[in-house]
């Protein structure tokens, strides 16, 4: 009797190695395909921000609250001086908005980007998205937003 219990444990052991094999091959395959697009591609829409040096703080604290209103991941950087040189990173779920400070104290690039590879997004899908953003951005005052590329 203990032989054949040996042999089962066995066969299951070997089928769950392979179940388990199976999914993980399948989840690389999806998130290869979910990724693949993502890399050097061109924005969807991209606009320039300018503003008062003395007032990246408050860019980076109303691109924060766009963020959270809409669910993105927010992250921001500074590579130089604090808030001089600074790159702010949202994502979600199907969109990814980076904006990144110009040579030019107080100017920023501002793009966003398709973040789903196995379901892009067109521009017409963000409209309501950068127009949020726009708007959370123009309570700054004297923010100069240039006309949409």
């Amino acid at each position: 009797m203990l032989p054949a219990r040996t042999k089962s444990a066995r066969v299951g052991c070997l089928v769950s190695l392979l179940l388990f094999l199976v999914g993980g091959i399948v989840l690389v395959d999806r998130y290869q395909k979910m990724t693949s697009c993502i890399g050097n591609q061109p924005p969807l829409t991209s606009f320039g921000i300018t503003i008062d040096p003395s007032q990246n703080q408050q860019f980076v604290e109303q691109s924060r609250k766009f963020a959270y209103r809409h669910s993105f991941r927010f992250d921001t950087a500074d590579f130089d001086q604090p808030l001089s040189d600074v790159r702010i990173h949202m994502v979600g779920k199907d969109v990814e908005v980076i904006v990144r400070s110009s040579s030019n104290p107080g100017e920023y690039e501002t793009g966003f980007y398709n973040y789903d590879c196995i379901h892009p997004t067109m521009v017409s899908d963000i409209g309501d998205v950068v127009s949020d953003y726009k708007s959370f951005v123009s309570e700054i005052p004297n923010v100069t937003i240039s006309a949409e590329r």
